[in-house]
Parts: C-alpha cells; structure tokens; sequence
C-alpha cells in the first residue's frame, strides 16, 4: 500500500511539473514523461542516473477511477542497453510496447503502436 501511495504521489508531481506526452521522447534523469497507452491507460517512466546506469522506473495505470490497476516496471541499463515493457491490451488486440534505452546522456524511450507491436 505504501508503494501505490509513493507511485500515485510522484505521477501526480510529475503531473503537475507539466510532463510531456508523445510517442517517443529523449528524456533528462529525474524528468518525467508520460505515454498514453489508449484512451483510459497511460505510462510514466523516469530514471535517475547512478555509477552502474540508468536506474528506470515505469509505472503503468490502467483505467481511469482511483481503484485502476497499477503496476510498476523497474530496470537498470548501462550504456548502450535497452530494455521492453509490454502492457496488454483487449483480447485480439497487440499490446502496447515501450522500449527504454540508455543512450549515454539522456533516456531514449519509444512507444510502439499496436500495428507495429503485432509485426
């Protein structure tokens, strides 16, 4: 329960900061950035950077209502390492697919969408 609290509570500072939304991003250790996943699930992934890489934190909300399931993706890339997190969807349909990847300086992060997810 302390986690969720924790989650919740750094989605909404990430919120209000004025976190961008996009389908890829090149992100700064400690900025957050949020991808939509479809109209009631969405992403949050941020990092910080540490002498063994990139310590990755995604946290996944899927629904809308403050009893929506929530989960939470952790990492650590060194350089040059990437790393995918699949969040399902509706039965038939892909899932949605965020690559995260230590690109020396910054976080690249991508967001596949489900035509390319299903390839």
């Amino acid at each position: 329960m302390k986690n969720k609290v924790r989650t919740l509570l750094a989605a909404a500072a990430f919120a209000v900061a004025g976190v961008a939304v996009a389908e890829a991003a090149d992100i700064a250790a400690m900025t957050g950035h949020v991808t939509k996943l479809d109209a009631d699930s969405s992403a949050l992934v941020y990092y910080t950077a540490a002498p063994d890489g990139f310590h990755v934190v995604v946290t996944t909300q899927q629904g809308l209502t403050d009893q929506a399931a929530v989960e939470r993706f952790e990492a650590v890339l060194a350089a040059g390492q990437s790393a995918a997190v699949s969040i399902p969807r509706a039965a038939g349909e892909a899932p949605a697919l965020i690559v995260l990847s230590n690109a020396g300086d910054h976080l690249h992060i991508a967001e596949r969408n489900a035509a390319d997810s299903a390839r």
